[in-house]
């Protein structure tokens, strides 16, 4: 719901003629509000917005992403919302940062020495799914950039991605005091709190997208949003405790070592095609030259161009990748872990 300003601007970029258009439900009636035609006998309710006060003093931030809902107790729904900011741009402490001394700097992952703090991370709703109303919202994890997707852990939280490989340093008046572009975990609560601002270091450093967690083993996958990406997954050493370390992994296609997936100049993988794979460990996967895919790629990882959403299920993962293809318009990929 949060996002549906966003969804506005494609309807208006792209009308059709409800009329013909007209199937399942029936036509989309015009929403006097001008934010979300729905069809005759549907409402919606705008649940939060930005800038609004939150329940531990801070303000909802701006472009929300990748959220995952979870069973909250008393039949109460918790909502784990990414948001993709940078400093500057409109986060939870305001737009001069008066509200930023509501927390102490070690409650952010980054601070930003108080003047340039990163605005990105995520916030929590809890929701009373009876009583369609929000119980409380607040800020469950602060100071890290660009949070765009992620993906829910069979143990009840929220793993959130940094889009991003931002080192630390000053440059034109932006203080970094961390380097950025790792994962972090947030419990889903439903008491006000934050979560400890801890990266995942294990789990890699690059242009993180979202993850998926394998509820049998225990294994992440993790998906790049790059042209030149991989698919990576994390095998940790205790499953369900992912700050206890594991060990990094790229996949790679048996027999054809460095295999570009894309398509774009000839027809690598046809559609159905199944493919052999097998797993290569990967070093220094902190990678402070942003040259983990490359490195992965140079030992025989397959390629995959810009890899987005991804979903365990059925026993099987899924994900995406939004350049690949003949016609650079998307690929599906399933993968199904051996036994």
């Amino acid at each position: 719901t949060a996002g549906f300003a966003g969804l506005r601007l494609l309807a208006r970029s792209q009308p059709i003629d409800a009329a013909e258009k007209a199937t399942g439900y029936g036509a989309l009636e015009r929403d006097r509000g001008r934010l979300l035609d729905l069809p005759r006998g549907f409402s919606y309710s705008i649940i939060s917005r930005r800038g609004d006060e939150m329940d531990d003093g801070l303000l909802v931030p701006d472009r929300p992403d990748g959220m995952a809902a979870f069973s909250g107790p008393a039949g109460l729904t918790i909502l784990v919302c990414n948001h993709e900011l940078n400093p500057g741009q409109q986060g939870p402490f305001g737009r001069r940062l008066e509200r930023l001394g509501q927390l102490e700097p070690d409650q952010l992952y980054d601070y930003g020495g108080g003047q340039t703090p990163a605005c990105g991370g995520t916030t929590t709703i809890v929701y009373d799914t009876r009583a369609r109303r929000v119980v409380r919202q607040f800020q469950s994890l602060a100071g890290t950039y660009r949070n765009c997707a992620g993906g829910p852990t069979p143990w009840g939280s929220w793993i959130t991605c940094e889009e991003t490989v931002q080192l630390k340093g000053q440059e034109n008046g932006l203080i970094v005091e961390k380097d950025h572009g790792y994962v972090f975990e947030v419990p889903a609560r439903a008491e006000i709190g934050l979560a400890d601002p801890v990266p995942l270091t294990a789990m890699g450093r690059f242009n993180h997208e979202a993850v998926a967690v394998d509820p049998q083993s225990g294994v992440v996958y993790l998906t790049e949003d790059r042209a030149d990406g991989l698919l990576y997954r994390f095998i940790p050493r205790q499953p369900g405790k992912l700050g206890a370390g594991g060990r990094l992994q790229a996949l790679t296609v048996a027999g054809q070592p460095g295999l570009v997936t894309n398509n774009w100049d000839r027809r690598a993988v046809s559609v159905g095609e199944i493919l052999d794979v097998e797993w290569i460990d990967l070093d220094e996967i902190e990678a402070p030259e942003d040259d983990l895919r490359e490195r992965g790629f140079q030992a025989g990882a397959a390629q995959f161009t810009r890899g987005e959403g991804i979903w365990y299920g059925n026993d099987e993962v899924y994900f995406a990748c939004t350049n690949g293809g003949r016609k650079e318009a998307g690929q599906i990929w399933r993968y199904v872990p051996s036994p």
